[in-house]
């Protein structure tokens, strides 16, 4: 098992030319060819870190920083409590943090669960309740598996536009009709349908946007 580096002091002597690219709240199924960081240790883990306050010097991270399903599990900035905003974290906060860590030109790459999309499929009753419950509240394995916002696209094009990100776009890969009726909507459970990730990727809003070089 690796040693996680736990300071920013460290990462920079580990990583003395910065890192490519990072991802953030690895968790259970890291991706290769990325530097890992979570608050929980694991085996594939080369920074223990929290999010909130990632232990990554500035404008450290060349490429791209990866965020999948995390960004759920932090508050409104405006529709929560000060207290929860202060023990839980914001979502604003979490973008202004990636922003800090890349360097100009790097690109933040995020998936998380589609507010709309979800409540759409809810409505028409086409997916299971119990995939729409677990997409809208989380897993509840652990006290980090707790869903506290879903997003919006418009959510993410206001907090992306706010904290300074540029080139901001919807990389969804299920989008356009051919494709949405191309999908066996008649058995989405996973064992009985090849094409239910697909399925789950139409209720996953995937955004990006670049740190602008000035």
């Amino acid at each position: 098992m690796k040693i996680p580096l736990k300071t920013k002091q460290a990462v920079k002597k580990h990583f003395p030319n910065g890192i490519k690219k990072l991802e953030i709240g690895s968790g259970d199924f890291p991706e290769p060819d990325y530097v890992h960081l979570d608050v929980q240790p694991s085996p594939d883990l080369e920074i223990l870190g929290d999010v909130r306050q990632m232990p990554v010097p500035d404008n450290f991270v060349s490429e791209d920083v990866r965020a999948v399903h995390i960004m759920e599990h932090f508050c409104h900035p405006d529709y929560s409590s000060q207290a929860m905003r202060t023990e839980i974290g914001t979502t604003l906060a979490i973008l202004e943090e990636v922003y800090r860590v890349l360097k100009p030109g790097g690109r933040f790459v995020m998936v998380t669960p589609d507010f709309e999309k979800i409540t759409a499929s809810a409505a028409k009753r086409k997916v299971p309740a119990h995939w729409l419950q677990r997409w809208s509240v989380g897993g509840h394995r652990n006290e980090y598996d707790v869903h506290h916002w879903l997003w919006t696209k418009q959510d993410a094009r206001q907090w992306f536009e706010e904290v300074g990100f540029v080139e901001c776009t919807d990389w969804n890969p299920v989008q356009g009709w051919r494709q949405l009726i191309s999908l066996d909507w008649t058995a989405p459970e996973i064992d009985e349908n090849p094409d239910w990730f697909k399925i789950e990727w139409y209720h996953w809003l995937f955004y990006e946007g670049k740190k602008p070089v000035v």
